[in-house]
């Protein structure tokens, strides 16, 4: 094997670890392969990893192996190279890049790709971070990479995915409006008569489903076909669908599973109903949309105050598993928001990730003027009928456990907002108030990944010192220490985040007891460090 110094040119050979769905405890004794670097093709760049952060989304596709809705849908057939956190440095330029990249510019990346309309993950459909090269195509160098500056560590360049992650969950993340170019299914219960839109909506194609007896209502146009029950659709999948007048809860849960990828559901009733199974992974992977009124106008359902995405100024807060790496993210985001709760109640399994989330974050809450709850995820009920007697303002859930997405959607208070955070296999249903949306102003909203605006946020504010992304930096390791480093995560071991260096492949596994530097970091880089970097 060629030392990592010996790695700084394509043709050389370079160390990757291939993910092949194999279980952990075959990747933990597992090792790092040695390759031939290809020479880029003219519109690729060849860039350096110069440093690559752990996601627990790294730890549930190893569990979860070809099962992982990310690699289930991978066109490679689950063969790819985890990470997708990571810092990077141009090492060669194709001949058609020349004109934007060059040798030694430091980049930034964000891996959650959207090509021809389908969703293209860097780390899943295309070979990652856990390699000292990563070879990026027309496709991602074209919008989801940006220049990044040399101030800043590497580590710090890879944690903006993570934050930029966590932004992204209280920003507006489904679609806000009917696609009137799109597929529609309109039901029709009872009371639908009571329902119009205040102008007229028009969709390539309507379905309604209702007796014939039902009419629609003027401004929703005509149907395309009309059938009397769901049954009859066969597997037609719609863009929006809406439901008028009091569906029972037998009807509304069959409504989520007929939409597409980013669709709508608008309900527009006057009566609550039972909650009803929903698959969570949709909401969090898929980008659905619930929103709902029960006003005779049903576009009321699309106003802004009846879409909120981020949390309730002054409100509480629950953050479900927040003793983990992007937990912490969450409490640290939320802590440190001018217009954020008064209180943050944050829930762990492990008692020495309570003290740590308490010793990390207990003086940044007093600092803001808010009240930081840590509670083992048991006393949560006691908790929160001291702090939240009436039900929470808003919940965030980063425990990857449906039943831990229903306990919290059962705590919502009137006008509450879920954020589904963490992913978890397709076909787990979780029980939710659909009909709550419309009757109570109930939310329900996840998300997956970012963009490069919210990663570039998240920069501003390193930038101007408002944010500290090293104080959840935990634990480092050199890149023939990641099975030691994926472990720890598993373990629960780590509090904080656990960056890895592939250009110092040998350097051990250990944790940080006080805050990495920039000098320090500068012998992990390989042989162009960032000090080097700077001094040009």
């Amino acid at each position: 094997m060629m030392e990592a110094s010996d790695a700084g040119a394509a043709g050389k050979q370079y160390l990757r670890w291939t993910y092949r769905g194999e279980p952990l405890d075959a990747l933990l004794r597992s090792r790092p392969e040695t390759l031939p670097l290809a020479p880029p093709a003219p519109g690729e760049v060849i860039a350096r990893v110069e440093a690559v952060s752990i996601c627990s989304s790294d730890i549930k596709a190893v569990r979860m192996g070809v099962d992982h809705p990310l690699l289930a849908q991978a066109e490679n057939g689950g063969d790819t190279v985890l990470g997708h956190e990571v810092s990077l440095r141009v090492e060669e330029v194709g001949a058609l890049q020349r004109d934007r990249f060059r040798p030694g510019q430091r980049l930034g990346l964000q891996p959650a790709m959207r090509v021809d309309g389908k969703r293209k993950t860097i780390g899943f459909d295309v070979p990652g971070g856990f390699a000292q090269y990563l070879r990026l195509d027309a496709e991602a160098l074209n919008a989801y990479v940006f220049d990044v500056p040399e101030k800043l560590t590497a580590a710090e360049i890879a944690l903006l995915e993570p934050y930029g992650c966590v932004e992204r969950a209280y920003r507006p993340n489904a679609r806000q409006e009917l696609l009137p170019e799109g597929s529609a299914l309109i039901v029709l219960g009872p009371n639908s008569e009571s329902f119009d839109a205040s102008r007229p909506l028009r969709w390539r194609r309507t379905v309604v489903v209702g007796t014939s007896e039902k009419c629609l209502p003027a401004n929703l146009g005509s149907a395309d076909l009309h059938v009397s029950s769901l049954a009859e659709l066969g597997n037609e999948t719609f863009d929006d669908i809406v439901g008028l007048g009091e569906l029972d809860a037998g009807e509304l849960a069959r409504l989520p599973a007929l939409l597409n990828e980013g669709g709508m559901l608008l309900q527009a009733r006057l009566s609550a109903a039972d909650p009803v199974p929903v698959d969570a992974a949709r909401i969090h992977y898929d980008a659905l949309s619930f929103v709902g009124t029960t006003s005779p106008d049903i576009l009321e359902a699309l106003a802004p105050q009846r879409q909120r995405f981020d949390v309730r100024p002054g409100g509480t807060v629950l953050v479900h598993g927040a003793g983990g790496a992007m937990g912490r993210i969450h409490v640290h985001r939320l802590l440190q928001l001018e217009n954020g709760p008064s209180t943050v109640i944050a829930t762990s399994r492990s008692r020495r990730r309570q003290s740590d989330l308490e010793e990390d974050f207990a003086a940044l809450a007093q600092a803001q003027a808010k009240r930081l709850v840590v509670v083992q995820d048991t006393d949560i009920a006691a908790a929160l009928s001291r702090e939240a007697p009436a039900g929470l303002d808003d919940a965030v859930v980063v425990v990857p456990d449906p039943s831990a997405v229903a306990e919290a959607a059962r705590w919502l208070a009137p006008g509450g907002l879920l954020a589904i955070f963490a992913g978890f296999a397709y076909g787990n249903p979780v029980l939710l108030d659909l009909a709550g949306v419309a009757v109570s102003d109930k939310r329900f909203t996840g998300s997956t990944g970012c963009s490069v605006d919210d990663m570039k946020d998240v920069l501003a504010r390193v930038e101007r010192g408002e944010l500290d992304l090293l104080a959840n930096l935990k634990a480092i390791g050199g890149l023939r220490q990641l099975p030691r480093a994926l472990e720890a995560v598993d373990r629960g071991e780590v509090s904080g985040k656990i960056v890895i260096y592939p250009q110092a492949p040998e350097a051990p596994f250990r944790r940080l007891a006080a805050n990495w530097d920039d000098r320090q970091e500068t012998s992990m880089l390989g042989n162009r460090s960032s000090q080097a970097e700077r001094e040009e």
